[in-house]
């Protein structure tokens, strides 16, 4: 017998509304603005306007959005990512920015994470990169997620610790640390009575990635990795995982890396569970 559990956060988006005194606010139709390049150089110069922005709850907003993403929104999930690396060095293009998270919330604040149904228990996983995509740094950000039935199960959106020196590297990092969740997930499903059977299969958007993978002849142009990133080579090895190619615009994972548009952002947007 399938059954299905919807999990959403509407009193805490409520609250967060009236908190930041936005009732008069327009929605907006995505979290964050496709194309936005914030910086840290954009904070503000002047003493006055350092001043100013003390006064701004700009940090108390990211913390509340944080805590929205993680439970049941994965939908702002790398907005949300990308603001809180500005908490020290935030400016008014900063503030408007996450104001703009809190008005899309408030416009979807119905949307539910629907877990469950009767789609298979089988463990899937998205992975995708963002290559030199922070302004500052020129590191890239990975992004994935792992559905089970309806809904996703696991999902992250985080700045990698390296710059990559090609989009294949790139891609090959967030492949490495979606591994280490599939891992934990395969070992948690086991434990509660849903052991995987075979390789769980870990999706791509970039066939250099899974080349690189597949084939250990390209041992020479990944020396350069560190190997700790190489932790995915061994779980290919032991038929935990198997890398597989998925097309770009059906890659959930695409939604944790960057800001898109709103048709691309809705479609995938569905795809996470969220309804």
């Amino acid at each position: 017998e399938s059954r299905t559990i919807s999990l959403s956060q509407t009193a805490l988006i409520d609250r967060l509304i009236t908190q930041f005194s936005l009732h008069e606010a327009y929605p907006a139709s995505t979290p964050i603005e496709p194309g936005i390049r914030l910086s840290r150089n954009g904070s503000p110069r002047t003493t006055e306007e350092i001043e100013q922005m003390k006064k701004v709850p700009y940090r108390p907003l990211i913390g509340t959005l944080m805590y929205i993403a993680v439970g049941t929104r994965p939908n702002i999930m790398f907005a949300v990512q990308y603001l809180s690396q500005f908490l020290d060095c935030y400016g008014a293009a900063h503030w408007e920015a996450a104001k703009r998270v809190a008005r899309y919330l408030k416009g979807t604040r119905d949307l539910q994470l629907n877990l469950g149904g009767q789609y298979t228990t089988r463990l899937i996983g998205f992975t995708d990169s963002s290559y030199a995509s922070c302004v500052g740094t020129r590191c890239s950000v990975s992004g994935y997620c792992f559905p089970l039935g309806s809904g996703l199960a696991s999902w992250a959106s985080r700045k990698q610790k390296t710059v990559a020196t090609s989009t294949c590297k790139a891609e090959y990092v967030a492949a490495s640390d979606a591994s280490k969740e599939l891992v934990w997930i395969r070992a948690l499903l086991e434990g509660i009575g849903y052991p995987q059977e075979g390789p769980s299969p870990l999706l791509s958007d970039n066939n250099g990635t899974i080349f690189l993978l597949g084939d250990p002849s390209f041992h020479n142009k990944t020396k350069h990795i560190d190997i700790k990133y190489h932790h995915i080579q061994e779980c290919i090895a032991k038929k935990t995982t198997l890398v597989s190619y998925v097309n770009t615009h059906d890659n959930i994972a695409d939604a944790f890396t960057k800001a898109l548009d709103t048709k691309q952002f809705v479609q995938l947007r569905g795809f996470m569970g969220l309804s």
